[in-house]
């Protein structure tokens, strides 16, 4: 609330009762809980006299000269003046924040009296005295947002109250956040993990309290198993290293929140900052879309300049489609067969341009094709509606800001017009974009050209530079599978390993073939202990794509029979699934897939 410069609050209403709520706690034997409500109360006490933390903080380093410091971008936080003002608050008695050397409640006070976090939380809650640790947090959560983490790790270790438990408390949950946060690099994500298991193993200071070194194995515990991963098994690794005693620790996987660089995700403090209203709503869809991206298996594809080609002549297409990103270009094609990754592909990029972007940057913006009613003139405006933009934001984006469309599935909403062009993209007073477009070769004729080419309305133009760049992604090479089938043992339930699997697939007749296409590969790792199974000669085995088709239809039919099942439904419904159980649910689904996929394609045709 004092970050947001909430001022006023009523003693009697609002303060008194918040105060005691937060107080009321303090009998809690949890001490996670314990640690955040005192963390609430800790800010509480700011909100009286309109001064932030971490202006506390600033106001007691001898570099401030005017006393209090209108501290309005974390960007313009200095470490040696953060670590000076929390030596000063920690020094000296200041009448106007309220703390006294006497309150420090550091790990020697601890030691000598015998207490625990527990015990110091409990006094802590509604003592009515601001302790140190608190604004070192807050410091600490501020660099974290500015993404200086090269200072956060320097505050770590030079804090006066970096012996304090609770301050130890709080910045072991911060590391916990910064790895689980996918918006870091997975480099940045597994070295957050190595200085926290440095500060447990070799810090003296660090975690003498058994409550910090508990918290700490909690933290790894929930990486181990809820995070990316390269991620979670580097958490995993030293979870298992560290817990060799069995270290007792609650049963409760406490939540790790996302610690995002700025923006924050309030307006009130959009607002405050300076920042645009609308980076705040961006940040919202940042947000949903990274969310949303699970792309637990991921190879990148490699690709050639274009169908006439020869497959020897291929390049990674990330850095093609970078050097299409940081050129003048308007328009990349990406071919491809049915199910060689082009989605995925996308899908990845979508992912790697939101986790890049940068306030008044370009902005991602991934489009399925078949599920927009008009993009042939509305393309833009009818996808951000969808992400709830108003009529007037989507014209001052329209006016002032870039994108990177990626347009996934021209074949499949069966087009034939250039959107580029239908669209007006790229001239006077309409959308900025770079357009990414994916479509299946076989989808198209000899002149595909015409239809993604930008000409802007004159074909009679001829630019001096090219506009339009493609790429054609190329069936995965042996070691690719590989790496593919690497990614995809840890996450199936299956005894087998990667040899198991890249032995079957290279003892098979033509499977291996089959395998070179990603989609086809993925139902090959999921049918193969299923085809094999009582199979000791392997040569004669035959595997064709309608099989592994098959085998794909009836594991998604056997997931939507789980679910259905798990569902409230309505009496009818549940009187429909009674009869299809009876029926077989997964011979009924499958049989009507089989109908519903030839009506489509003899509608098709």
């Amino acid at each position: 609330m004092a970050d947001h410069k909430v001022q006023d609050l009523d003693r009697v209403m609002e303060h008194e009762p918040l105060s005691a709520v937060l107080s009321g706690l303090r009998e809690s034997t949890d001490p996670y809980l314990m640690y955040q409500a005192c963390y609430a109360f800790q800010a509480l006490l700011y909100v009286p006299d309109d001064e932030t933390a971490l202006q506390a903080v600033l106001r007691h380093s001898t570099g401030v000269v005017d006393g209090l410091v209108k501290v309005t971008s974390v960007m313009k936080l200095d470490l040696r003046s953060v670590l000076e003002g929390l030596e000063k608050l920690q020094e000296i008695a200041v009448s106007a924040i309220g703390i006294a050397a006497t309150v420090y409640e550091g790990v020697g006070s601890l030691r000598e009296s015998g207490r625990g976090v527990l015990e110091s939380l409990k006094q802590g809650l509604g003592s009515g005295q601001r302790k140190p640790w608190y604004p070192a947090v807050r410091a600490a959560h501020a660099f974290v947002q500015a993404g200086r983490l090269k200072d956060l790790k320097q505050l770590i270790y030079e804090a006066p109250c970096r012996q304090d438990a609770l301050f130890q408390w709080g910045i072991c949950q911060l590391l916990g956040e910064i790895a689980v946060e996918i918006v870091w690099t997975v480099a940045t994500r597994q070295q957050t993990i190595d200085l926290l298991v440095t500060l447990h193993k070799e810090d003296q200071a660090w975690g003498r309290d058994e409550s910090v070194k508990t918290w700490m194995l909690t933290i790894l515990g929930t990486l181990g198993s809820s995070s990316g991963q390269a991620v979670s098994q580097h958490a995993l690794a030293f979870f298992q290293e560290l817990d060799m005693d069995n270290t007792p620790r609650t049963q409760r996987a406490y939540p790790l929140r996302s610690c995002f660089p700025i923006p924050e995700s309030s307006p009130i403090l959009a607002k405050v900052q300076g920042i645009p209203y609308m980076e705040y709503e961006l940040y919202k869809l940042r947000l949903q879309r990274l969310n949303d991206a699970k792309l637990f298996n991921y190879i990148s594809p490699m690709a050639k300049a274009s169908l006439q080609s020869q497959d020897n002549e291929v390049f990674p297409l990330m850095d093609k489609m970078q050097e299409f990103l940081s050129s003048n270009r308007q328009v990349m094609l990406i071919l491809g067969d049915s199910g060689a990754g082009k989605s995925t592909f996308n899908k990845h990029l979508e992912h790697r341009l939101w986790t890049k972007y940068k306030r008044g940057g370009c902005i991602p913006l991934f489009i399925t094709l078949p599920a927009l009613q008009n993009p042939v003139k509305d393309l833009m405006g009818e996808q951000l509606k969808g992400h709830n933009f108003s009529e007037e934001q989507i014209q001052e984006l329209k006016q002032h800001r870039r994108f990177i469309v990626i347009c996934d599935g021209y074949d499949e909403s069966q087009l034939t017009v250039n959107i580029h062009d239908s669209n007006s993209f790229n001239t006077s007073g309409q959308w900025k974009v770079k357009l990414v477009i994916s479509c299946k070769s076989q989808y198209l004729g000899q002149d595909y050209r015409d239809r993604f080419v930008p000409y802007g309305g004159d074909h009679y133009y001829r630019l001096r530079v090219d506009p339009f760049q493609e790429a054609v992604i190329v069936p995965f090479s042996t070691e690719q599978i590989k790496d593919y089938v690497e990614q995809y043992v840890p996450l199936e339930p299956s005894t087998w390993r990667t040899e198991d699997y890249m032995d079957k697939l290279t003892t098979i007749p033509n499977l291996m073939d089959l395998a070179k296409n990603p989609l086809l590969l993925s139902l090959a790792l999921e049918a193969l202990p299923g085809v094999v199974e009582g199979t000791h000669d392997l040569s004669i085995i035959k595997i064709t794509r309608a099989q592994l088709y098959d085998t794909f239809v009836e594991h998604w039919s056997d997931v939507n029979k789980r679910r259905l099942q798990s569902n409230t439904l309505s009496t009818d419904d549940r009187a429909v699934l009674s009869d299809l159980l009876d029926a077989g649910f997964i011979p009924a689904s499958m049989e009507y897939s089989t109908r519903l996929a030839l009506a489509i394609f003899e509608k098709q045709d």
